[in-house]
């Protein structure tokens, strides 16, 4: 309920509205999210799959200010408050992390089996590491011994903390979503294009 005031919701229909778009729209980022996951997973392996995980994570705010500006245009006459933009881009913020949250924990749960850190681990090893690690003054053992730490995290952990880093995230893009999709006059038709 202080969400939907806070909201200025004017009944519980409005609320319950926004809350199905924000789930429909949330759906959409968190597999946009999921193919970035596995974009990174896929570039400690295949280097040329960085693009598509950089392309990823770039395209997050335009596709929330997209669905914002959506939302707004075709559901709720063309005017929407900062403070209900958002909130509905938080929303859909939470929905996609859920999402994401799940298909990681499912990821270091069932399929990863070490691999990654084992990974991470020759990679650190290699000649082409050398300069990094001397350019942050860390020794080869001492990050070995922290990505040995690192296998030790349990699959909960992993999600809960990517979860906890996205929301927070979200929570930054979705201030700037709301302030360039606030409307508080409906479009007049003459300057639409």
């Amino acid at each position: 309920m202080l969400i939907r005031h806070i909201l200025l919701m004017k009944n519980i229909d409005e609320y319950i509205q926004l809350k199905a778009y924000a789930r429909e729209y949330g759906a959409f980022m968190g597999l946009l999210w999921i193919a970035s996951f596995a974009c990174f997973l896929g570039s400690v392996v295949e280097p040329s799959l960085s693009f598509a995980f950089d392309f990823t994570i770039v395209l997050i705010p335009f596709m929330a200010h997209f669905f914002v500006k959506l939302y707004r245009d075709r559901i709720v006459n063309g005017v929407i408050s900062f403070k209900r933009a958002f909130g509905f881009s938080i929303f859909i913020f939470l929905y996609a992390t859920l999402i994401l949250a799940i298909a990681q924990w499912a990821y270091f749960s069932y399929m990863d089996n070490g691999r990654l850190v084992a990974t991470l681990i020759t990679m650190v090893s290699s000649a082409e590491f050398k300069p990094v690690l001397e350019a942050y003054k860390v020794t080869e053992q001492e990050m070995k011994q922290n990505l040995e730490l690192l296998a030790e995290t349990r699959p909960i952990d992993f999600a809960m903390t990517f979860m906890g880093v996205n929301m927070f995230a979200g929570m930054i893009i979705s201030w700037v979503v709301a302030l360039f999709a606030k409307r508080t006059k409906p479009q007049s038709v003459s300057s639409m294009p």
